[in-house]
């Protein structure tokens, strides 16, 4: 469950980054104001930058459940020798 809180945490960043900078580039569009220009540009590094934290955090979190390239334990069984019980 700790998983599911830092994603809604980064969606809630990553929203708040992209309406500081819709706002920004608004303003940087249409008044022609080049810091808020440098603003939005800012805020999609850092909308970028904390979906690359959450997803190297939830990568790192997420146990695996067998090692990679291990095949499934049902591929591993044979068949018992003609006469055996």
């Amino acid at each position: 469950m700790r998983n599911y809180a830092v994603h809604l945490i980064c969606h809630l960043l990553v929203l708040l980054a992209g309406l500081a900078g819709g706002i920004a580039t608004g303003l940087w569009w249409f008044e022609g104001n080049v810091a808020a220009g440098w603003l939005a540009l800012l805020a999609l590094v850092v909308a970028l930058g904390v979906l690359a934290l959450q997803t190297s955090y939830l990568r790192r979190e997420r146990a695996p459940s067998r090692p990679r390239g291990s095949r499934d334990s049902r591929a591993r069984r044979t068949l018992p020798e003609p006469g055996t019980r």
